[in-house]
């Protein structure tokens, strides 16, 4: 009864996983891992063979049987037998080299028994054979008065053992289809495996099956003989339903030593490859994962290896996940500045002042082993003492556990201890509520939470131009941008109230302004109808000076974000400039093309760090 429920329940288990399409999660077990899987199924089927040809089980505790003269002239020639085996199809690739040893096997079985005039009797009653069984009937079904007179109390007091039994057979599905994708050099859609699987033990559950899945060793054997597909599931059919319908007699004369040689040869053939091919392949770090998934299977069983093996597989990925570069410190200033259009006296002054910032991109999944370095990255910069805001962009990131959650309130105390502002960028609402959770919400002057890079490079750029920056700007003659002197008869004041539209898109390019005081904003209508906001203006800036040069439509809004006051200059004031005054008017140019250069710099250094 209690084989009647697990197998029925490893069905529906399968099924459910397959139509959740959850099987692909095996994929995330690592490759060394699976090799040391296979590795050990190997050793498994070599103690098979063993077992089959001596009918001892190999342990610790019958070694001293196995090695009697009796039993060593049973298993020692089977195993030579499997390696003469795997030696030929590793020499001779064809296909009907495995028929042709196992046919030459049963010849010299034959011939030895000539030799030593043994006859079917001899062989029997020697234990060379398969057979004689006790019983010739080796199924029977289950019956409705078997299950009537079933211990079910008993079998629900083994609820554990069976849900563990359910799981190891999951478990061991999913990695014996990844271990065939290796062995077939192709992908299998794990997810219709585990259905078939499914709807296979369903319907041998009712008539008295055990739970099964795909045999790596029958797969293996079919694959190295060249057998289609169809023709080896129609062979592995009809041999069990000949034994079911004509009894045990049909496989009672087959030489026990070449059942357990092709067992051996198939065990032998996944040690040699994840023992001595893989390591030609392997870094050693990972060919010792192989190893020690086979050693704990050799010495505990198969399934410690599985525990140890799905220990190993989360090991491996938090430590390579460990190593790959999920936070990135940027420049400050010269690669990285907010779409505010300043100055050059302003850009000036915030590149000189890019050790006051450190901003630092995060993505993926932030887990213990990326927030310890993220905290050591961050305490060392604070100790220099010129940190003033530490920028934190989250906007690619999935998702955080406790501990990175646990170290961002690190840093947020880190932060008041040593007078810094904490500023997080771009965090997706999930990981927003995982901060607040954890303690780490806003506080003035502290912990600050921007909606994207961009405002948080603006409220850095603006704290350090009210603060420290202010006195250098005092101090320099920068004026309006570095606009030439001499211009104001040349230029027209206009007064902005907030909101008001200065450019078009679309418009012709009569003109170009600098914004004397306020502020504007540069939006575009997109073709979808959606407005985007490009950047902000600051005073002593000059917009729409492409478009003049190059006469061509303007190309975005500019709009009064604030009360603002600029300056027109005209295109035919121009003209009148360099017919009136040409050495002003070679001053302006000069000037136009310093400010293009400028924003062309900023812009190649700006590409240049993305493409790093």
């Amino acid at each position: 009864a209690a084989t009647l429920v697990v197998t029925i329940l490893t069905g529906i288990t399968f099924l459910v996983i397959g139509a959740f399409r959850l099987g692909n999660l095996i994929r995330l077990v690592p490759y060394p891992v699976v090799g040391g899987f296979l590795a050990g199924t190997g050793w498994l089927l070599v103690k098979g063979g063993i077992q089959v040809a001596t009918s001892i089980p190999p342990t610790v505790s019958s070694f001293h049987f196995l090695t009697g003269k009796f039993e060593l002239l049973r298993w020692v020639p089977a195993v030579v037998f499997g390696a003469f085996m795997l030696w030929m199809t590793r020499v001779v690739k064809r296909p009907l080299v495995i028929p042709a040893v196992i046919l030459g096997g049963l010849v010299l079985f034959a011939i030895g028994m000539l030799a030593s005039g043994s006859s079917i009797q001899d062989a029997r009653s020697g234990l060379w054979l398969l057979g004689p069984f006790t019983s010739t009937r080796l199924w029977h079904a289950w019956s409705y008065q078997s299950l009537s007179v079933a211990d079910w109390p008993a079998v629900v007091h083994q609820t554990a053992g069976i849900v563990t039994a359910v799981f190891v057979a999951l478990i061991a599905c999913l990695l014996n289809v990844s271990g065939l994708e290796l062995f077939l050099h192709r992908d299998l859609d794990l997810n219709q495996e585990l259905r078939d699987a499914g709807i296979a033990n369903l319907a041998s559950g009712g008539v008295g099956g055990i739970p099964a899945y795909h045999a790596v060793s029958l797969t293996s054997l079919a694959q190295q003989t060249d057998v289609g597909a169809r023709a080896a599931g129609l062979v592995a059919a009809i041999v069990p339903l000949a034994v079911v319908g004509f009894g045990a007699r049909v496989i009672e004369l087959v030489p026990r030593l070449l059942v357990g040689g092709v067992l051996c040869f198939v065990g032998l053939a996944f040690i040699v490859v994840w023992l001595v091919d893989a390591r030609k392949t392997l870094p050693l770090g990972e060919y010792a994962i192989v190893l020690a998934i086979l050693g704990v299977i050799v010495w505990k069983g198969y399934l410690p290896g599985v525990v140890v093996g799905l220990v190993l597989a989360f090991g491996l990925f938090a430590v390579k996940y460990s190593r790959i570069e999920l936070v990135r410190d940027v420049e400050f200033g010269s690669t990285y500045r907010s779409n505010v259009d300043r100055p050059s006296g302003e850009r000036l002054t915030l590149r000189a002042m890019a050790d006051r910032v450190q901003i630092l991109r995060v993505s993926g999944f932030v887990f213990f082993g990326t927030a310890r370095s993220l905290i050591d990255r961050v305490r060392k910069r604070a100790e220099a003492g010129s940190l003033r805001f530490l920028l934190v962009d989250l906007r690619r990131v999935t998702g955080m556990d406790s501990s990175a959650v646990m170290s961002f309130l690190k840093v947020a105390q880190l932060a008041e201890t040593r007078e810094f502002e904490l500023v997080f960028c771009g965090v997706p609402d999930v990981v927003r509520k995982q901060l607040r959770r954890g303690g780490v919400v806003p506080s003035d002057g502290v912990v600050w939470f921007e909606p994207d890079l961009d405002h948080g490079l603006q409220r850095c750029e603006e704290g350090l131009l009210q603060g420290e920056g202010q006195a250098a700007l005092e101090g320099s003659s920068d004026g309006l941008g570095g606009l030439p002197a001499r211009l104001e008869g040349y230029l027209e004041r206009r007064t902005l109230p907030q909101g008001t539209v200065l450019i078009r898109q679309g418009d012709p390019p009569d003109d170009l302004f600098v914004l004397e005081s306020g502020r504007l904003r540069v939006e575009m209508t997109t073709p979808e109808g959606t407005r985007m906001r490009l950047s902000s203006v600051s005073s002593g800036v000059v917009v729409g000076e492409v478009a003049l040069y190059l006469g061509a439509p303007r190309t975005a809004d500019v709009v009064a974000e604030t009360a603002s006051v600029v300056l027109r200059l005209s295109r035919a004031s121009i003209e009148q400039m360099e017919v009136a005054e040409p050495e002003l008017a070679s001053a302006l140019h000069r000037w136009l093309a310093e400010t293009l250069a400028e924003r062309l710099s900023d812009a190649s250094r700006a590409f240049d760090a993305l493409l790093d």
